[in-house]
């Protein structure tokens, strides 16, 4: 627009700072009046009279981290509601409420079934003043997996603090919603038995966590022989197998020399640690022992003990 009044134009130009000046001030208040309304209808939200001491925030709350898979709204908000539940009650030190909402599992792998190990390794390790964290959904599945970042609560204490991070199972039973933590994700039974030679294994069950998976399984020896699971004197000698044949390796050299030698007549309970990732979409086809020593008083009188033949076997779960 082109301004033909001389007299205008000049007063605009000698008085455009105030101009300016009258304009930011006309934006600001419409900013703050806009800020104000926000608030109000915060505070005249019904929703926020429920919400709990913590504060929470989802990030992609319907699409998982590691595959982008859909998760359904109904789980978030179980999720989420049941998360609210457990940071309210660590923050308020009500031990035994927070420990109830734990699976069965979960307080006899991570607590040895004993509320003070909970209180102890735990409760007064992370929520040494008031916490907030924050979830993201990471893996799905039956019962899915968050990512979970615990905080101080800066409008509480007034400072930010180290951030603990952990990966939340939640998990359905019986119509009621409970926590894993800790990375531990579940167990699940399995009971599938192979024999070999007199050589009885089965699995019992798996214990599943984001690192790794355990197998526990029983092994009967038959045999008048007392035999050797494995010589531990080379790697990858126990391997699982994967649904996509992807090959994982079991930790043996953590399970003590006596544990894998059973004797004639016995049967042993042990523990097998495989170095496989979580993920639901793949899951273990076999377990492989390719350095069973099926007479262990001949191998141990045997010299040349790289060259003493040992036994291949498979076990499917």
């Amino acid at each position: 627009m082109i301004i033909k009044n001389s007299n205008l134009r000049r007063s605009i130009t000698k008085n455009r700072y105030k101009i300016l000046a009258i304009i930011v001030a006309i934006i600001l208040i419409l900013c703050l009046i806009r800020t104000l309304n926000e608030l109000a209808k915060g505070a005249n939200n019904p929703k926020n009279e429920n919400k709990v001491t913590s504060q929470t925030s989802t990030y992609k709350p319907q699409e998982t981290v590691v595959l982008g898979e859909n998760v359904s709204s109904i789980k978030q908000e179980q999720a989420t509601k049941i998360m609210d539940e457990f940071i309210k009650y660590c923050n308020s030190k009500e031990i035994e409420k927070a420990y109830n909402l734990l699976t069965q599992e979960c307080k006899k792998e991570q607590f040895s079934n004993n509320i003070e190990n909970f209180k102890k390794d735990y409760i007064e390790k992370i929520f040494t003043n008031t916490k907030t964290y924050n979830m993201q959904s990471w893996i799905n599945g039956e019962n899915p997996t968050y990512k979970v970042r615990i905080t101080d609560d800066i409008l509480a204490t007034g400072e930010a603090g180290e951030t603990v991070e952990d990966y939340v199972t939640i998990v359905k039973k019986d119509n009621n919603y409970k926590i894993n933590l800790n990375s531990y994700v579940g167990k699940e039974n399995i009971n599938k038995k192979t024999s070999q030679d007199g050589i009885v294994i089965t699995f019992l069950n798996k214990e599943t966590n984001m690192d790794y998976e355990i197998y526990n399984i029983e092994v009967e020896n038959n045999t008048e022989n007392t035999i050797l699971l494995d010589t531990k004197q080379k790697a990858k000698t126990v391997y699982a197998t994967g649904s996509n044949g992807a090959t994982y390796t079991a930790f043996m050299y953590e399970i003590e020399d006596e544990h894998l030698t059973i004797k004639p007549r016995i049967h042993k309970t042990l523990s097998i640690k495989v170095n496989k990732i979580y993920s639901p979409n793949i899951e273990v086809d076999k377990i492989t022992f390719t350095d069973v020593v099926t007479n262990l008083e001949e191998y141990n009188n045997t010299q040349n003990k790289k060259d003493y033949p040992k036994k291949t076997i498979e076990v499917n779960v």
